[in-house]
């Protein structure tokens, strides 16, 4: 027997949203700014990994997340700004590339999706132009997060699983 998973989209698989309450985490991150479809991730994750081996911040509940800053539709591409992030539970100084710093919690709309990150810009445009017009919720001004659950160097890009964090008040 399978359970139903209710469905925002027949073309992706994105998950009817749950709210939830995130709490403030204290992250590395490596910024970078520039058009979302041509940013080079795979360098921001490769510098990140090697702060958090250098200065031996592993750890457990460790969160890989992407936070947007930007919505694309109102600001020049080439200005958008992403920030790769680690969450921590240790003390650690700023590096040179990567620096530390707390993000907010409070309350999100967790959407899950499985499927390949090529695709994220249409699963956000499905999020906020089809699912959240149609809601009473009011967007709070904080970035998207992106909490990515599998290696997508080790998983088939078709079930690689995401969880998208809209802020709302």
């Amino acid at each position: 027997m399978s359970l139903k998973t209710d469905k925002i989209s027949s073309q992706y698989n994105i998950t009817v949203p749950k709210l939830i309450n995130r709490t403030k985490r204290k992250i590395v991150f490596y910024s970078v700014i520039g058009d979302y479809n041509k940013l080079d991730y795979s360098k921001c994750w490769s510098k990140i990994w090697a702060f958090i081996n250098t200065k031996k911040l592993f750890g457990m509940r460790m969160e890989f997340l992407g936070l947007y800053y930007d919505d694309p539709r109102f600001v020049p591409a080439d200005e958008c700004h992403f920030e790769a992030c680690v969450t921590i539970n240790k003390e650690a100084e700023d590096g040179e590339e990567i620096k530390t710093k707390e993000i907010e919690g409070g309350k999100y709309l967790m959407f899950h999706y499985t499927g390949c990150y090529d695709d994220f810009a249409k699963v956000h445009n499905i999020i906020y132009n089809e699912y959240l017009v149609n809601t009473d919720y009011k967007l709070r001004n904080s970035p998207l997060i992106e909490k990515y659950l599998n290696n997508a160097e080790k998983v088939e890009s078709k079930k690689l699983r995401t969880e998208i964090y809209i802020p709302i008040e």
